[in-house]
């Protein structure tokens, strides 16, 4: 009797070792899902489709992108706070939604960047220009400010993210140009717009206007930057237009996932995602996309939100910059 209790309880223990074996598989197990926080054609979505499918191969399961737009990023941001801290949901998101809207720039900001998210490693990061229809009389970015200080209150202006807010609302501010600022959910469609005539002038990031640039659909006028960029060297910089150069408002993405998540697994993520980053055939597919890839640790991810956060903290009250 006191072995068929024994056995019994043997069998017991076996079916125990059994089922915690297969609740702990190793990570991951599943799809996992990448909320990307603009729409489809967007810098951010060229991005996490260039990056996808060789992570897909590094770690064995899919990664479903599903494109969450709307106010300043902010939504897209949101989920990631509220989904489970297990690996499952990470985004792909940006100096919108981790510094410039909850340094002021967009209200009713409802998380902590800080507190309520787990930094995995910096991703990317991008340079903007400056852009207007082709039907708009000015070749630079100084024949640009003569012509709307010309005609007041006849020009529109196009933001499709921070970077287009934060430079549009500088090109404004720094020149006393009465125009209206039309903001898009995300770049492509204020780039349709801009072809249109719907509006008539943009800040955009490169890569999700570069093809249109490239076949004459829009007209670049200028860089707001210190020197040329290398994928538009027929572009001057505004400082070349006789313009000063704005403070650096240039994007950049952060991979990152709930806060409480286990080290174990944003460890195994910032591994893969490091060596994806540094192959060869990805570093190139950035390139020409105008998105340069910026691989990170995990604490160097952490400690440079913290700095961007003060950085456009100071900066959207410097500029006295709002989301209309």
């Amino acid at each position: 009797m006191k072995i068929v209790h024994w056995l019994a309880g043997l069998a017991a223990a076996a079916c125990l070792v059994s089922a915690g074996a297969a609740s702990a598989q190793p990570y991951p197990n599943k799809p996992i899902k990448l909320i990307v926080p603009f729409g489809p054609g967007s810098g951010s979505d060229i991005l996490a489709r260039i990056i996808s499918e060789p992570l897909t191969q590094a770690l064995g399961q899919p990664i479903v992108i599903e494109n969450k737009p709307g106010n300043n990023t902010t939504l897209g941001t949101e989920l990631v706070v509220q989904a489970p801290p297990d690996g499952y949901t990470l985004g792909l998101l940006t100096n919108s939604g981790l510094a410039a809207s909850p340094g002021g720039l967009t209200s009713g900001v409802r998380y902590d960047p800080v507190k309520d998210l787990a930094y995995i490693t910096m991703v990317a990061s991008v340079n903007y220009v400056l852009l207007v229809n082709v039907d708009v009389p000015a070749k630079t970015a100084a024949e640009l400010v003569k012509l709307v200080q010309a005609n007041p209150g006849k020009y529109n202006y196009a933001s499709g993210n921070t970077g287009g807010i934060a430079y549009g609302g500088h090109f404004k501010n720094e020149h006393k140009l009465d125009m209206t600022h039309v903001p898009y959910k995300s770049v492509p469609p204020g780039l349709a717009d801009l072809l249109s005539g719907h509006v008539q002038i943009m800040v955009a990031d490169v890569p999700a206007s570069l093809a249109m640039i490239r076949a004459g659909k829009v007209r670049p006028v200028g860089v707001p930057a210190a020197k040329r960029y290398v994928l538009l060297p027929e572009v001057p910089t505004f400082a070349e237009s006789g313009l000063a150069t704005p403070p650096v408002m240039d994007g950049w993405w952060a991979l990152v996932a709930p806060a409480g998540t286990p080290d174990a697994i944003l460890d195994r993520l910032n591994k893969e995602v490091v060596k994806v980053l540094e192959t060869e055939a990805v570093k190139t597919k950035l390139l020409q996309s105008g998105i340069v890839p910026t691989p990170s640790t995990r604490r160097e991810a952490t400690d440079y939100q913290k700095d961007q956060l003060q950085v456009w903290t100071k900066m959207v009250k410097d500029l006295n910059l709002k989301l209309e």
